[in-house]
C-alpha cells in the first residue's frame, strides 16, 4: 500500500466535523487527533511529506476502534474506518509488528493446529495465571500485560467444534447450510454455538461445521499485518465454499463483515479468488437474518418471562446493515419484553487488541452502555457479538450489577427448550 493510493479518499474529507458527534475515543478525549477529522488530516500531512509517520503517528492511527460509526455518518462518505486501516497496513510495512503481536499473529493464529493446540493447553493450565469469579468470568492473577481488575472470558474445557460432527442432519430438511463458528465461540463460548445449532435443527435445517475452518483474519487485518489476513482470509473462503449448499450462517458481527465486505478488498488481487468470494458473500448471512429470511418455526417456542434489551453491534449493525432482524427474532418469543436503549448502536468499546491495550479508555466507553443498560431496567442484554458479550459482562462485573448477557442464539435456545 502506497500513500498516493489514499490521496482519493483522503482529499474527500470536507473537516465538517460530523465525526465529533458519533466518534466514542473523542468523546472521551476531546482531542482533534482523536477524531476522524484529525486523523485524515494528519494521514495527509504525511501524503504531502509534511510529518514524518512517527511512534505518535502511530498512536494516533491505534486510537480507533473501526466502529464505523464516522463513516456511516459522513456526509461526503469518507470511508475513515478503511483509511485507518490502510495506514496501519502502511506502518507495519515500514516498521514491523511489536513483537507481542508478532508472535500472537504471525506465529500462533496463523497456524490452524498449531492455535488449537495452544489453545487446548490453555484450557488445561489457564488456572495458574487466571483465577475464577464463579459464574462470571476469570481475572489475572498476574499484571502480565492485563489490568488484573479485569474479567474476562475464560479458554473453554471443551471447544465447540469438538462436540459436534462436521454434518449435523435433521429428517426432512428444509435447507443445508454452514456454519461459520469464528475463534470467540469456538474457543471462548462454545455455548453460543451450541445453541445456534440447536436452534437451526429445531428449524429443520441440516448443519455442516467444517472442520478446517479458523479464524476469519479479522484481528490480522485490523492490527495492519495483511499478510497474514489474506492467508486466513483464503483458508477461509475455500472452507466455506461448499458446492450444494444454501448459506453461510456466522454468529458474529466481525466474522460476517469480514466475509460479506472485507474479503471483496483483502483478496482482490488473488487469482481465482474474486469470484469465489463474491459467490461467498452472497451466500453468507447471519443467523438472525437467516432465520427471518426462511420463517422462523414460533410453534415450538415456550415464554421467557425475561425484560431484555439490545445491544447492536458495531460489525452487526454497521458493517452488515443487520439491525431489525435479530429485533424480530426476540419479539417473536412469548414473555420477552423488549426495551430499547437511548443508543443501542453506540460503541461498547471492546474493539479486540484495543480494549487490551487501551483498557481504561475502553472502560469509560462501556461505562455508557451500562448506564444506558441500567436505564432501561432490563434483566438480560441480548447482543449478536461475543467480543461485546465479554466487554459488557466486565462493565456489568465492575458495576456490581446482576443483568445477564447473552447472544440471540442463547436467548432462543432457552425458549426452544
Amino acid at each position: 500500500m502506497k500513500w498516493e493510493e489514499m490521496e482519493r479518499d483522503v482529499i474527500r474529507c470536507t473537516k465538517c466535523g460530523s465525526c465529533q458527534a458519533v466518534c466514542p475515543i473523542f468523546k472521551e478525549l476531546q482531542s482533534e487527533s482523536s477524531v476522524a477529522r484529525g486523523k485524515v488530516s494528519l494521514m495527509k500531512a504525511v501524503l504531502k511529506g509534511n510529518v514524518e509517520p512517527t511512534a505518535e503517528f502511530i498512536e494516533k492511527m491505534a486510537l480507533c476502534l473501526n466502529c464505523k460509526a464516522c463513516t456511516v455518518n459522513c456526509p461526503s462518505k469518507t470511508p475513515v474506518d478503511h483509511l485507518v486501516l490502510q495506514t496501519r497496513e502502511k506502518l507495519v510495512g515500514e516498521h514491523g509488528l511489536p513483537l507481542v503481536k508478532r508472535l500472537v499473529l504471525r506465529m500462533a493464529l496463523k497456524h490452524r493446529k498449531l492455535f488449537d493446540m495452544g489453545m487446548n493447553m490453555g484450557s488445561v493450565f489457564q488456572g495458574l495465571v487466571l483465577k475464577e469469579v464463579k459464574g462470571k468470568g476469570v481475572l489475572p492473577r498476574l499484571p502480565m500485560g492485563l489490568k488484573q481488575k479485569r474479567l474476562l472470558a475464560p479458554v473453554a474445557s471443551q471447544s465447540f467444534k469438538s462436540r459436534y460432527p462436521e454434518r449435523v442432519e435433521v429428517e426432512k430438511p428444509r435447507e443445508t447450510v454452514v456454519f461459520f463458528t469464528g475463534c470467540t465461540i469456538n474457543y471462548m463460548f462454545p455455548e453460543i454455538g451450541v445453541a445456534v445449532v440447536e436452534v437451526l435443527k429445531k428449524n429443520n435445517i441440516n448443519v455442516i461445521i467444517p472442520g478446517n475452518q479458523h479464524c476469519c483474519g479479522t484481528p490480522a487485518y485490523a492490527n495492519g499485518d495483511v499478510t497474514t489476513a489474506i492467508e486466513l482470509a483464503r483458508a477461509t473462503v475455500d472452507a466455506l465454499s461448499i458446492p450444494g449448499t444454501d448459506a453461510v450462517i456466522t454468529a458474529c458481527g466481525s466474522c460476517g463483515s469480514a466475509i460479506r465486505k472485507e474479503y471483496q478488498d483483502l483478496l482482490k488481487n488473488q487469482p481465482g479468488y474474486p469470484e469465489k468470494v463474491e459467490a461467498l458473500a452472497k451466500k453468507t448471512v447471519d443467523f438472525t437474518e437467516y432465520l427471518v429470511k426462511i420463517g422462523i418455526k414460533v410453534s415450538d417456542l415456550k415464554p421467557i418471562n425475561r425484560v431484555v434489551t439490545y445491544h447492536e453491534s458495531c460489525h452487526l449493525t454497521r458493517g452488515q446493515g443487520v439491525k431489525t432482524e435479530p429485533r424480530q427474532v426476540m419479539t417473536s418469543i412469548p414473555g420477552v419484553t423488549l426495551k430499547e436503549m437511548k443508543e443501542p448502536g453506540r460503541c461498547c468499546g471492546m474493539a479486540g487488541s484495543f480494549s487490551l491495550s487501551h483498557y481504561e479508555l475502553a472502560r469509560k466507553i462501556n461505562q455508557h452502555k451500562i448506564d444506558d443498560i441500567i436505564s432501561t431496567g432490563a434483566d438480560t442484554l441480548i447482543t449478536g457479538c461475543g467480543s461485546c458479550i465479554m466487554h459488557i459482562r466486565d462493565g456489568i462485573y465492575q458495576n456490581g450489577l446482576k443483568i445477564e448477557v447473552l447472544h440471540t442464539a442463547e436467548l432462543l435456545a432457552e425458549a426452544y427448550k
